[in-house]
């Protein structure tokens, strides 16, 4: 006999944070393994479609869109 595991929403949900799952992000964008999702204005609470951007190339691109926090540029 096999199993069907079944999905599990809100609070039954592992990973459940009080309002919005952890994957929430990667669900509105579609992003697939390896993509990471970009908040275009800087702010984690604006979860809208317009505001998030699926990228490429792991966390590499991701800090190319925050200068402000990686390494300081040499003279």
């Amino acid at each position: 006999m096999v199993m069907k595991s079944k999905q599990r929403f809100g609070k039954q949900n592992g990973r459940w944070k009080g309002g919005v799952s952890s994957d929430y992000r990667r669900r509105i964008t579609n992003a697939k393994k390896g993509e990471l999702v970009h908040h275009k204005d800087k702010n984690k609470k604006n979860n809208s479609k317009s505001n998030l951007a699926k990228l490429k190339g792991g966390t590499g691109e991701h800090n190319k869109k925050h200068p402000e926090k990686g390494r300081k540029k040499k003279k």
